[in-house]
């Protein structure tokens, strides 16, 4: 099964590819500036509000989302 790759641009400005389950803490965390959509690239800032809102905390049930790969993880 093709993992389909999300391109990203981080806070410096460097561009990237991740999974859905990282462009999720990718945009929890404040790590990245963009992502793009099949219509185009999202500013993560200017578009907060109509962004999944994490910090809300409206969800009660249990976490779902891939954990966040170690540094370790990613060099292997």
């Amino acid at each position: 099964m093709k993992v389909s790759l999300i391109s990203v641009i981080y806070l410096d400005g460097t561009l990237g590819e991740v999974s859905n389950s990282v462009l999720d803490v990718l945009i929890a965390t404040g790590r990245i500036s963009k992502f793009k959509r099949k219509a185009g690239w999202v500013d993560v800032y200017q578009e907060r509000n109509k962004l999944r809102d994490y910090l809300k905390g409206g969800y009660a049930g249990p976490e779902r989302r891939a954990p966040w790969p170690s540094k370790q993880q990613q060099t292997d």
